[in-house]
């Protein structure tokens, strides 16, 4: 079962008691209540915010009692697409998700923590950062896992018209920086996919040959390690607009990749 965590705002009565209360208490210990209740405030500011926990449970799991990074990936897609659709006030699909460095691995009955929020809207795309850890209950151990940047679309009206997206007002210094890196990286994505089709279309005689050679080559040795799926899209895979998603799609490739990675050619447990 999902967790979803909503921030809300205090109420002005609440902050009058919490006046009260710190009143009678040591300066010092004024000063943390002061600053605790400064942090709170920041993270209510942020109306984009999702956070989502979940337990990690046998059938989340691979053979090795670890999460799967196909299930990680269909939680961050969907926490990420609530945090899009939070914002644009109307359906969001994944248009694309950067490279994702995995830095620890999660164990059944330990905790997923995510939390997506948009960094920047542009016209009719947003950039969602995704921040995941992990805790452990038993040992109130919690380490981070994984950061990422996804890239949401919205969907165009019933009349075909493009909805266009208000403007992120970031609020604090952190969120500024993301703000502005955020039209940085987006940049990065363009100029890497111009150079990918220059390449591909713009590529000498000598070029293409020495292409086909390296493709016929990795024909042959990659032979043993191809593997094809074909997936039948069911109720289960679909999200909350009946759709396949971007984290199912996603989940789909990483099963895949294992299988060929592990069984076809180390012959080992692979990660």
């Amino acid at each position: 079962m999902v967790g979803l965590e909503f921030v809300c705002p205090t109420g002005q009565g609440a902050r009058s008691s919490a006046a009260k209360m710190t009143s009678r208490v040591p300066s010092y210990l004024e000063k943390d209540e002061d600053e605790e209740e400064e942090e709170d405030e920041e993270e209510m500011i942020n109306a984009t915010e999702v956070k989502m926990s979940q337990i990690v449970m046998p059938c989340h799991s691979n053979h090795r009692q670890e999460l799967s990074v196909g299930q990680l990936l269909k939680w961050m897609d969907s926490t990420a697409c609530l945090s899009a659709e939070r914002h644009a006030g109307s359906p969001c699909v994944t248009a694309s998700m950067d490279d994702i460095h995995f830095e620890h691995t999660i164990s059944v009955g330990q905790v997923v923590n995510i939390k997506a929020k948009v960094n920047r809207a542009f016209n009719t795309s947003m950039e969602v950062g995704i921040q995941v850890s992990c805790e452990d209950l038993f040992s109130d151990r919690h380490w981070r896992v994984c950061h990422a940047y996804a890239t949401f679309v919205t969907q165009r009206t019933n009349t075909g018209q493009k909805v266009i997206l208000k403007p992120i007002i970031p609020h604090t210094q952190k969120e500024q920086v993301e703000y502005s890196l955020a039209a940085e990286r987006r940049r990065v994505r363009m100029v890497h996919d111009d150079i990918i089709k220059d390449l591909l279309s713009h590529g000498s005689d000598q070029q293409e040959k020495q292409t086909i050679s390296l493709c016929l080559l990795n024909c042959v040795v990659s032979r043993e390690t191809r593997v094809e799926s074909v997936e039948l899209v069911l109720p289960p895979h679909a999200n909350h607009q009946v759709n396949t998603f971007g984290g199912q799609i996603m989940a789909w490739m990483v099963n895949v990749a294992m299988i060929a990675a592990r069984c076809r050619h180390t012959r080992a447990h692979t990660f």
